[in-house]
């Protein structure tokens, strides 16, 4: 799509307007673009040899979302191929915070969030492994009375009706409990919620060990294998070509992540995403901080790893200004002025990117994904010391904690911030599962979700909210 002079003055005012109203912070001065990278910690070798002619089903993504999805298709006794530009779980896989929760979730999202959190409870005994994933519970201090109003009438609301048999174990505390669970805090704080079933994970672990499976039970996963697009027959889906061969089969799912966007410009079907990067940490811990997980105001998030490490996160999104933010970039609004949920603008070489950027390409050219590997956004670093600063002045327990690692993940996110799991009208057997930022935790759900809407089966959970015509 391109943009018109209109397109663009509406885009340029909209991002002006934001900064005026007090949104945004210095835009030239902060990170937000990609550059080549690796998976951050483990790796997982691709499936040795030549591409198959055929499969039952392709799979575009070796994420988190590919992986499972493929997982449920075998599961279904198919035979199932993924494809994947760069390595395996080598981009937001691997770096991702690593919560399981269900708090405050929208109607829309609590449900892939709440039988999500089943699934992964279930997860180690299912691939006989440990995935890292443990319950772990969550403390979140409100920001003020109307917040903490609005979780009353959440946990209420819930508690009464979770859409399903697994009861809500979210609660308010306060008193000695919730002294007990931020120990050694600064602050007098006296009031939280709980949620007791919240779960965790660690970006080294989770996907890795998860993808050992997925080839364990017959899934062939092809590294350094881009998709290009597909091709059709009779308005319908006969192959997907990749750049070291075609696929024939019937059905698609697209789990690209930060790029099935491009990969669905090809088509001439537009996916309503921007891309939103979130810069975390991992610090030594100490015996005298608080184990668990714990969100305070001020911006101070931190959750205890399996190795006994920290991992730390402002919860602030860098948002790089691109292409796309001047066609609809308007439509996020709503997000940019949520009070817990800073975003910074960032102006750098990435517009200049996506403007040269090809959207359309032959399926015997070089696609842009061949020249685009692994890609990963660059840390806010200003941004991880004075969250690490704040922690430090809130729990001095962790006063000599070091850091050990620094990150931003690099996510996709549509207006609504609810992923898209749809079918395709335009491709009848192509079906999406993408633009979400908490893959780990949905991914046992959306997985079983997409394969419902790729072989017609009765969906787990309503898919009317994550359809890609909503907008």
């Amino acid at each position: 799509m391109g943009i018109t002079r209109r397109k663009l003055l509406i885009g340029g005012a909209v991002i002006a307007a934001a900064g005026g109203a007090g949104i945004l912070t210095p835009m030239l001065t902060r990170e937000g673009r990609l550059v080549p990278g690796k998976p951050r910690y483990g790796f997982v070798e691709g499936t040795v040899g030549s591409l198959p002619d055929k499969a039952d089903a392709v799979v575009v993504g070796a994420g988190i979302l590919g992986i499972m999805t493929a997982i449920s298709l075998v599961e279904r006794g198919l035979s199932v191929v993924v494809v994947e530009k760069g390595s395996i779980a080598g981009e937001q896989s691997s770096r991702f915070y690593g919560q399981a929760i269900t708090y405050k979730m929208p109607d829309e999202t609590f449900l892939l969030h709440h039988l999500g959190k089943q699934r992964w409870r279930e997860m180690n005994a299912k691939v006989g492994a440990d995935t890292s994933y443990r319950t772990q519970g969550r403390v979140e201090v409100p920001l003020d009375e109307e917040d903490l109003e609005s979780v009353r009438k959440w946990i209420k609301a819930k508690s009464s009706d979770t859409g399903s048999d697994i009861p809500l174990k979210t609660r308010i505390i306060e008193g000695e409990d919730l002294k007990q669970r931020l120990h050694g805090a600064s602050s007098s704080w006296t009031i939280a919620g709980f949620e007791e079933d919240s779960g965790s994970f660690d970006a080294e672990i989770a996907a890795f060990v998860i993808s050992e499976y997925a080839k364990k039970i017959g899934v062939r996963i092809y590294t350094n294998c881009a998709a290009r697009g597909i091709e059709t027959q009779g308005g319908k889906i006969s192959d997907v070509i990749t750049e070291k061969g075609a696929i024939r089969t019937s059905r698609v799912v697209l789990a690209g992540g930060a790029w099935s966007r491009l990969f669905m410009q090809n088509l001439n079907v537009e996916v309503p995403t921007l891309p939103a990067y979130q810069s975390q940490q991992i610090i030594s811990g100490s015996p005298d901080a608080p184990s668990g997980n714990v969100a305070l105001p001020g911006n101070i998030y931190f959750r205890k790893q399996a190795d006994g490490t920290y991992a730390t996160s402002p919860r602030v999104i860098v948002a790089p200004v691109v292409k796309e933010s001047f066609i609809y970039g308007y439509k996020y609004l709503p997000l940019m002025a949520l009070p817990d949920f800073p975003v910074h603008i960032s102006l750098n070489r990435q517009l200049f990117d996506t403007l040269m950027q090809p959207t359309h390409w032959e399926l015997n050219e070089i696609s842009p994904f061949e020249n685009n590997r692994d890609m990963t956004a660059v840390a806010d670093v200003p941004e991880l010391e004075s969250s690490l600063e704040k922690l430090k002045a809130e729990f001095p327990a962790f006063k000599d904690s070091k850091v050990i690692d620094r990150w931003s993940g690099a996510m996709s996110i549509a207006p609504d911030e609810n992923p898209i799991i749809s079918q395709v009208k335009e491709y009848p057997g192509l079906v999406l599962n993408t633009a979400t930022g908490w893959g780990m935790t949905e991914s046992p759900i959306s997985s079983e979700l997409t394969v419902s809407l790729l072989l017609g089966e009765n969906p787990i959970i309503e898919p009317k909210p994550f359809s890609l015509y909503r907008f």
